[in-house]
């Protein structure tokens, strides 16, 4: 009887231990078929984001002016398949061109950066440094010794940046602010001045002087019947141009050269993958568009879905 009762203990023992066995293979089996299954939605969204790009592309070239897409920051929403898509257009026009904005537009943008206010004129000062041919340090910038000082292997370029990416290297500039000041610079705009009429909302609040600030809120107030008129030869202008260059913005075009296409699509309402596209227009024969830069943004981008669609 006792011979029985042990055998009868490591059958149980047996039958728990395969239990437990089959148990954790369920488990695993299962959870690789979650991440399976994870990693295909994943590569789906990502797909129909690349989808949005191409959607963008073409719609910028409808002939319909009233179904043109335009690159001025407004988001366009569309279904496809299994995905929700909403697609960005940014002309480089409506940027700050870190070539060519001089001092004051500069610091108007980083007045408005996550930074302290003592650090503001350093930053924009350290910017033209980086690109100006001298060695010549301005009151609060920084040339060859200044980087010395703080210990960095390198130096100013002395050059036009390459690259936004090169913009990290400039003294004083760290990750949170550089994140920040992405979605309103550019090396490709060509410009002095922002097109406003071409720029992000965002930007357009940073660029706007007080007087148009309170211009628009006293036009908002204002009944209807009594709004003034303003002739069209002085209506004006919504470029930000700085005053020594005189630059002239062109809006009489339809399309614009460059523009930053930013394409998010959402599978099954849960996940979204994004798609970042530099892109330029080409008039010779072949494709109408050239890939400048093409990546996938992650946590550093604002997702379009977060946007109220009301609002734009």
């Amino acid at each position: 009887m006792r011979q029985k009762g042990i055998a009868l203990v490591l059958v149980l023992w047996i039958v728990t231990l395969l239990s437990i066995m089959a148990g954790s293979f369920a488990l695993s089996m299962r959870r690789e078929s979650a991440i399976m299954f994870g990693l295909k939605s994943v590569a789906q969204a990502q797909a129909y984001a690349e989808a949005g790009v191409a959607m963008a592309q073409m719609m910028m070239l409808q002939n319909d002016p009233l179904k043109r897409w335009q690159a001025d920051g407004q988001i366009y929403e569309f279904r496809f398949d299994r995905a929700l898509i909403r697609v960005q257009m940014l002309a480089e026009t409506g940027k700050v061109d870190l070539n060519q904005a001089d001092l004051t537009l500069l610091q108007r943008l980083l007045s408005q950066a996550p930074i302290e206010t003592d650090k503001q004129t350093g930053i924009a000062d350290a910017i033209v440094d980086w690109r100006d041919k001298d060695d010549t340090a301005r009151e609060e910038g920084a040339e060859k010794s200044e980087y010395k000082k703080a210990g960095l292997k390198y130096v100013p370029r002395n050059e036009a940046f390459q690259s936004l990416e090169e913009l990290q290297l400039v003294l004083g500039m760290d990750s949170g602010l550089y994140d920040w000041l992405e979605p309103f610079i550019t090396i490709h705009s060509g410009k002095s001045g922002v097109d406003l009429k071409k720029a992000s909302a965002e930007l357009k609040l940073i660029l706007e002087d007080e007087s148009e600030q309170r211009f628009k809120t006293e036009m908002r107030k204002t009944p209807a019947a009594s709004v003034p008129v303003t002739p069209m030869d002085e209506q004006p202008d919504d470029d930000f141009d700085m005053p020594e260059t005189g630059d002239e913005q062109d809006n009489s075009s339809t399309t614009t050269d460059t523009l930053t296409i930013v394409s998010e699509a959402m599978v099954d309402e849960e996940i979204t993958a994004t798609v970042h596209a530099l892109v330029k227009r080409v008039d010779e024969g072949g494709a109408p568009f050239s890939i400048i830069q093409w990546r996938p943004k992650y946590s550093k981008a604002r997702s379009l879905f977060a946007v109220e669609m009301e609002n734009y």
